[in-house]
């Protein structure tokens, strides 16, 4: 299996003291929106999946939303001089093109993942104004 990136939304932002909660709520949010908005066609059900993927960085980890995918087999398809093996492996890249060019920033999901997050934020304790300060 290989992975193709689908990105993020930004809303989680590293150095901020709460980096990780937000990030949690950013992936969760996003790959309920792939799960609805893209659902994986019954075709590509048993060849692919999406998941959140954590990538290390020199400043710190952090994750984006990817598509795992059987890429050996995809690539099989590619070289094969069957029609319906050729047709198969264009719609897969077809259908990846418009999951692919999905506005993971559109004020939409942001304001989604902000409604989720502030739900999860206990004002009594005054999480909402945490900030994180620079050395």
């Amino acid at each position: 299996m290989d992975y193709l990136v689908l990105g993020s939304n930004g809303f989680a932002q590293m150095g901020d003291s709460s980096f990780y909660k937000k990030l949690k709520i950013e992936m969760r949010v996003l790959l309920d929106y792939f799960h609805s908005s893209f659902p994986i066609p019954q075709k590509f059900k048993t060849l692919t999946y999406y998941s959140v993927k954590t990538f290390h960085h020199d400043f710190g980890d952090y994750q984006e939303i990817v598509l795992w995918y059987d890429r050996s087999y995809f690539d099989s398809l590619e070289d094969s001089e069957i029609e319906s093996d050729i047709e198969f492996f264009d719609v897969f890249w077809s259908w990846f093109r418009v999951i692919e060019s999905a506005d993971l920033e559109s004020d939409r999901l942001t304001d989604q993942i902000k409604e989720v997050y502030f739900k999860s934020v206990d004002f009594s304790k005054g999480e909402h104004l945490s900030v994180s300060v620079a050395s």
